[in-house]
């Protein structure tokens, strides 16, 4: 059958006696080809995807493609409505059955199939029913940002017919609404760049993002008679870009690296638990105090960036609740990062909870960062040193060959005891390195280390003393895509990379890089965990690490390590915003 083109514009027609509540908002059109669609067999039905989309479909329910948009708003409007004013449709060619969704399985267990929603696949409504939906808003350093879902293609189950919108324009309605943000006096001129960067390249509005921090006074520096900050968070004296958290006994050994930021022009503050605990003797617990301190540094001082000079043993975390895969607590500094609200707004004492229906409201999270936030995981004074020399050395004294090179280490995830010969259904190798070396520049040597090494001729075998041998050369960038938990990084078969081996590591300060862990409680903070020994370890290891604190999930992965690799080559500096 012949694709069949469908136009549909909305003619609206309104007369007016007084001022509507709503005003006409954002809008922006996309556009999907024919050419961008991709069906695969899997098994007895078809796995369906757009190229630039992602899934976000419940279990059970027809696997489609979703883009997700995001639009900067007022500070004190809200969404009240999203539309499509134009519409062009293709009927595909053929007949399918869509796969239904699975759930998401962590690294490392066993994935059980979901049966199809039998209302849905009996049917011949589309599914979805909409082209357009609105999934919610938040606050990211003070600007508004709202999300919509875009559907590119609709599933008519029992003929088995996939009718793709290759042409869609979406508008927002607004009305007016209270400004949740955590208030803002002000920030420096290049803090003030970094946050409209940041938010043009997230939106689909970036030329309607400048002029939306109105309250918020921008300055240029540190001032004319040097830096000279208040002593408590205050719109007086100088601003302050960098804070660091930290005990009385480590103050002295941070101070190295708070002047090393203050002269290279990002204005540094040490304040420690004591002073915290004296300054601010409310809330709940420390770990409350703690974000006191840091709303009030960030409102006032014009603070974006925290660093947490110390372990959970020194320096206490949060534990939030998450109601994914079953529900559990999970450690999370985005406490200290996500500023709005208290994280409790129902008031039962169990923080971050997500929105569950009218009965269950949650805390209203928004999960955007405000302020930036690290941890240096230190539970000694040498641990500190260690960290504050290799964070220095980096900056100021790497070697330079090793800022060339890159390791990847890749394990097949699926099956769990995967041999060679069996059939593989899930594989770090082909499902998520490769698919990413392509935004590595060409100038960059990546060396390969795979379980499944033969379908790639470039590629070694990775065994345990493999990846150690490589991680003693010394590579900028190490991702680690396997099976782990606290104490190992798996690399096959009961073959694993452990504490006692990454305490032995000696690839040097000078040759010691980035870390990524895209396995499952390597970065478990609230125990001794093996992503802290990469970090304390002081003849090598790594100097800086992203990981998972609970368990990780590769297709959630892929988006956290695919942004960061293209816009650390494209020329972005600052690694922990992006």
């Amino acid at each position: 059958m012949p694709p069949r083109h469908l136009a549909y514009w909305l003619l609206i027609a309104v007369v007016c006696a007084a001022l509507p509540a709503w005003a006409a908002g954002p809008a922006t059109e996309t556009s999907f080809s024919s050419e961008a669609v991709s069906v695969t067999p899997a098994g007895e039905f078809s796995k369906v995807t757009v190229q630039g989309c992602r899934s976000i479909s419940d279990v059970g329910k027809p696997e489609l493609p979703v883009r997700v948009l995001r639009f900067v708003v007022p500070s004190d409007m809200r969404v009240e409505d999203v539309t499509i004013s134009y519409l062009v449709e293709e009927e595909l060619p053929g007949v399918h059955r869509v796969l239904p969704a699975q759930p998401e399985v962590p690294i490392g267990e066993t994935p059980a199939w979901a049966d199809p929603d039998r209302a849905i696949y009996e049917s011949d409504v589309l599914y979805p029913s909409n082209r357009v939906e609105y999934l919610g808003e938040g606050y990211f350093g003070g600007y508004r940002i709202a999300s919509v879902a875009v559907y590119p293609l609709q599933y008519a189950p029992s003929s088995g017919r996939l009718i793709l919108a290759s042409d869609v324009s979406v508008e927002l309605e607004l009305a007016p609404a209270a400004n949740r943000a955590h208030p803002r006096g002000r920030m420096t001129v290049s803090s003030e760049e970094l946050y409209r960067g940041l938010v043009e390249s997230l939106v689909e509005n970036p030329w309607e993002v400048a002029g939306k921090l109105q309250s918020v006074e921008v300055v240029d520096g540190v001032g004319e008679v040097g830096f000279l900050p208040r002593y408590t968070p205050s719109l007086e004296g100088s601003p302050v870009e960098y804070v660091i958290i930290t005990s009385d006994e480590f103050e002295p050994i941070f101070q190295a690296l708070a002047d090393w930021k203050t002269r290279k022009g990002v204005p540094t503050v040490i304040r420690t638990l004591s002073w915290i605990e004296a300054n601010y003797p409310g809330g709940a617990d420390l770990t409350e105090r703690i974000r006191f301190f840091i709303q009030d540094a960030y409102e006032s001082w014009g603070a974006t960036f925290v660093l947490l000079g110390g372990d959970t043993t020194i320096l206490p975390v949060r534990f939030a609740w998450s109601a994914y895969y079953g529900g559990w607590d999970v450690t999370t500094d985005l406490y200290f990062s996500d500023l709005d609200l208290n994280w409790d707004m129902d008031g039962d004492s169990k923080f971050g909870e997500g929105y569950a229906g009218v009965s269950s409201p949650g805390d209203s999270v928004d999960m955007y960062p405000d302020i930036f936030v690290g941890r240096a995981p230190a539970a000694t004074a040498l641990e500190a040193e260690t960290f504050v020399t290799k964070t220095l050395t980096y900056e100021r004294t790497p070697v330079d060959i090793f800022c060339a090179r890159n390791l990847f280490l890749a394990e097949v995830l699926f099956p769990y005891d995967w041999q060679p010969g069996e059939l593989i259904s899930t594989d770090g190798a082909e499902h998520v390195v490769e698919p990413m070396l392509p935004l590595v520049p060409s100038w960059i040597h990546n060396a390969l280390l795979y379980q499944n090494y033969e379908p790639f001729p470039e590629s070694y075998p990775l065994t345990a003393q493999s990846a150690l041998d490589s991680m003693n050369v010394g590579y900028n960038i190490t991702s680690h895509v396997g099976h782990g938990n606290k104490d190992i990084m798996r690399c096959s078969y009961n073959d694993y990379v452990t504490v006692q081996d990454v305490d032995a590591l000696t690839n040097g300060v000078d040759k010691s890089g980035f870390l990524w862990m895209l396995n499952c409680t390597t970065t478990a903070i609230g125990y001794d965990c093996i992503a802290e020994h990469f970090l304390t370890n002081p003849n090598g290891g790594a100097t800086f690490l992203f990981g998972p604190t609970r368990v990780c999930f590769p297709s959630t992965a892929k988006d956290y390590d695919y942004p960061w690799i293209e816009l650390l080559y494209s020329g972005v500096e600052r690694t922990g915003v992006v």
